[in-house]
Parts: structure tokens; C-alpha cells; sequence
């Protein structure tokens, strides 16, 4: 694990250098290009044992009694200690306890009110961490990406409360998510979206809910919205297994959301989109299994592009010409 950290830590920084070069204006067309680079160099280690939470440890128990005190609006306050309990527990390879126990609380525990603000900071710094982010996600697929989905999907959560009022996040808690995010997007490659009796996944569904929170974010520079946008089409590009449990309509709908907020957005997202063609009108035709998956996720996301009514006509007239090219 400290190898693997390493590794990361060393990736982080490789993004962390691109995106100041961006914010200074010394990168823009080549920026895609570059994210290029960085993503063909990407570690990759051997499958090592992942190690679960505990589901015998009272969490049933505490989400039956959380679950009756919030129903019968009896619940105004938890403890640190079952906070950071039920965040461990984004883990569980058990859909019970981590979809339909841990998140739908986050979800009614929020609208009810029942976190602090310094709960939510705890929250955010619990979730934050490498370790959870993070772990084995180097590694062929396999278990831990629930809790690091998960995590994910609980930080779009807290996104969205600090932008809609609850204002907790210190502009150094800010900064610390956009930069999870950027590394963990581009080291995430399991895109497994339901998974047998273990149920959802689905990281890129949830990497587009958190990227559509900084999408309508007042604070985030535009520069940082640019780079997210590049890394997420640029890494799309990448991803050789499949894309086929809704991800591309969560993806198109983040990519609207920022393109119909200024024509700046609009004009980079089409820069990488016709860089993106370039490449594929130079190379042979598919070979692989993974050549071919990439080709179709690509079209799955621009059908889903071209499902909106809501993109500018430019954007959509370059998509419309895309789609003669795909057929």
C-alpha cells in the first residue's frame, strides 16, 4: 500500500504541475495531448487483498435505529464516532448497508438537518483521504471500488449542501476536493456498473455528479473547469471496458450544465471533441475487444449528447456531423 500511495502521490503531482500550467494560460491546445501522456504512464500493480469493514460490527443496528428515529423525525443529532462509523462502512460490499443504508441517510440526514457543519467537515476530510479514495485502485477490479464510488458519490452529496446554503467548506477544503478528484478520476479505470448481488458501482455515474456540483460551483476559476472537463473527455478515451449502465447520460448531462454556462466552456469541450475524432480518423480499424469498447463508448456518449435539447447549436452542429463520421 505505501508503494502504491507513493505512485499516487507521484501522479497527483504530475496533474497538480498541468493544472497550474493551465491556470497561467501557457496550456490550452495541448492540454488534452498532455493529459494524453500522463494517462498511458499510469501505475498499475497486482491484485493484493482488500480488506472489507466489519458488517457484523452493530451497523445493521445502528442504521434500523438512525433509519426509525429519522422516520419518525425523533433524530437531531448523531455522534462523531457513528458519523465516521457509517463512512467506514461506504465499504461494504453489501448494497444494504452501503446504498440503501449509509447513503440514503446521508441524503435524509441533510435535508433534516441533522449534521453539524463540523460533522460535514469531518465528513469531507474522512472521505478525502488517500486511503479511502484511493485504495487498490491500481489494482485489477476489484472490491474496493465501493467504497472508493461511494466516497465519491457522498462528497457530490456535501457539494451540494455547501453550495445550496450550508457554506462549510473552507477554500482549503475546496481545493483539497478538486485535486481528489482530478487524481482520482484519472486513476479510476473499474467501470463496472451493477455487480451481481454486491449492486452498484458505478464510479463514473458518481464522478459525474460530483463534477456536476463544481460545474455550477460560484468559486471554482473557470481554469479548473476546463481542466476537469479536458481530463474527464481524455480519460473516456481511454477506459477499454465498457460504459453501459447509464454512465453517458450522467456524463452528458454534467457536460451540458457547464458548456450552457459560458461559451469559453463550450468552445474547449469542442477543441478536445475534434481532437479526439483526429485520432480516431487515424487509426485502423478495431482489432481488440477493448479498441472496440472504447469506439462504443464513445458513440453511447454522443447519442446521449444528441438525446439534449439543451446544447448550443454550434456544439450540437459538430456532434450532428460526428454522427454521420461514427455510422
Amino acid at each position: 500500500m505505501a508503494d502504491e500511495l507513493k505512485q499516487i502521490d507521484d501522479v497527483r503531482e504530475q496533474l497538480q504541475d498541468l493544472r497550474k500550467q493551465v491556470q497561467a494560460g501557457s496550456v490550452y491546445q495541448s492540454l488534452a495531448p498532455k493529459l494524453t501522456a500522463l494517462l498511458e504512464a499510469l501505475p498499475q500493480n497486482d491484485a493484493q487483498p482488500v480488506t472489507l469493514p466489519d458488517d457484523d460490527d452493530g451497523i445493521v443496528e445502528l442504521l434500523t435505529s438512525l433509519r426509525e428515529q429519522m422516520q419518525a423525525a425523533t433524530l437531531d443529532m448523531i455522534t462523531d464516532k457513528q458519523l465516521l462509523k457509517l463512512i467506514n462502512h461506504l465499504g461494504s460490499p453489501s448494497s444494504d448497508i452501503r446504498d440503501y443504508g449509509v447513503y440514503y441517510f446521508f441524503n435524509d440526514a441533510l435535508q433534516q438537518q441533522v449534521l453539524t457543519d463540523d460533522q460535514m467537515r469531518l465528513a469531507m476530510n474522512a472521505l478525502l483521504q488517500d486511503k479511502v479514495l484511493f485504495s487498490h485502485i491500481t489494482e485489477p477490479e476489484n472490491d474496493g471500488v465501493f467504497g472508493r464510488s461511494f466516497a465519491v458519490m457522498i462528497l457530490s452529496v456535501l457539494a451540494y449542501a455547501d453550495r445550496v446554503g450550508y457554506q462549510f467548506m473552507s477554500a482549503e477544503m475546496s481545493e483539497r476536493l478538486v485535486v481528489q478528484l482530478m487524481t482520482y478520476m484519472a486513476l479510476e479505470n473499474d467501470t463496472r456498473g451493477f455487480v451481481g448481488e454486491k449492486g452498484w458501482a458505478h464510479a463514473y455515474t458518481h464522478i459525474g455528479n460530483l463534477l456536476d456540483e463544481l460545474a455550477d460551483s460560484k468559486t471554482l476559476a473557470r481554469a479548473d473547469k476546463i481542466f476537469l472537463m479536458d481530463e474527464l473527455l481524455v480519460k473516456y478515451q481511454h477506459l477499454s471496458s465498457p460504459l453501459i449502465f447509464g454512465e453517458d447520460r450522467r456524463l452528458a448531462a454534467y457536460l451540458a450544465t457547464l458548456i450552457n454556462t459560458n461559451d469559453l466552456y463550450a468552445q474547449a469541450f469542442l477543441q478536445t471533441w475534434r481532437q479526439w475524432r483526429v485520432q480516431l480518423r487515424q487509426m485502423n480499424q478495431p482489432q481488440t475487444e477493448g479498441e472496440w469498447t472504447k469506439l462504443f463508448n464513445r458513440s453511447r456518449l454522443l447519442s446521449s449528447l444528441l438525446l439534449r435539447d439543451d446544447l448550443p447549436s454550434e456544439v450540437t452542429t459538430v456532434l450532428l456531423a460526428e454522427s454521420d463520421f461514427m455510422a
